[in-house]
């Protein structure tokens, strides 16, 4: 069970002092019940909440989309760099939103924040082996010989082996590298083993869920009932 004021302001844009004017000016009804109040407790997932006549639709969970820019960090909270969570309007900072992975400061694109944690830490969760593809440049051509040798799996200076990846090689300098892990710096790491250098990194797609071509930089939106799948 839980207040109604406080229902309103998960569910909605309201911040909790408008959702308590809100019930007070009479713009809340709940179907069932004569008499409103902000502290009349309800069953959010069963409750049927009507504000200004429409119905409040229950949110359990929240998940957004996001198109990372540079020099933005994938963290909650940072004291010297703009992190993923500051690029979202403020009414998100309820939800207790976090980045599903991380991406590295120089790194584009994709990110998912949700709420989640168990579904954050299944699609993260090694053994479910979930694919994520970045775009790549490098600054030297990817041979043929070094292209396998990556793709086989290297072990790395501190000892770790990598797992299999897949690379598709666009110009002899660019293409996609597909992953099913997400070790710290892996593919730079992966690239500098065979004497190249990542020169521009973008993750274009995680598990299934494709970065959305009309999201600019620095934008985002609610990921899809298809897109929130992966997390149930």
């Amino acid at each position: 069970m839980i207040r109604l004021d406080k229902f309103l302001t998960n569910n909605t844009n309201l911040s909790r002092s408008e959702s308590v004017k809100a019930i007070k000016a009479g713009r809340v009804k709940i179907e069932g019940l004569n008499k409103v109040l902000q502290d009349t407790k309800i069953d959010e997932s069963s409750a049927v909440v009507f504000l200004d006549g429409q119905q409040v639709a229950y949110q359990k969970f929240v998940y957004l989309m996001l198109n990372k820019p540079l020099g933005v960090v994938s963290a909650t909270n940072d004291t010297q760099h703009k992190t993923v969570l500051d690029l979202v309007p403020e009414q998100y900072s309820k939800h207790g939103l976090f980045p599903v992975g991380r991406l590295d400061k120089d790194t584009l694109g994709l990110v998912i924040l949700t709420n989640n944690g168990q579904g954050a830490h299944k699609v993260l969760s090694p053994k479910n082996h979930v694919k994520k593809v970045y775009k790549y440049e490098c600054a030297d051509p990817l041979c043929e010989q070094d292209k396998q040798k990556i793709e086989l799996g290297i072990t790395l200076k501190d000892g770790y082996t990598t797992k299999p990846c897949k690379i598709k090689i666009t110009t002899e300098k660019s293409g996609e590298i597909t992953l099913t892990e997400g070790k710290y710096h892996e593919i730079k790491r992966l690239f500098g083993s065979v004497g190249n250098k990542i020169t521009y990194l973008e993750r274009i797609c995680f598990g299934g869920i494709t970065l959305d071509p009309k999201l600019n930089r620095g934008e985002f939106r609610p990921l899809n009932q298809q897109e929130i799948k992966i997390f149930e």
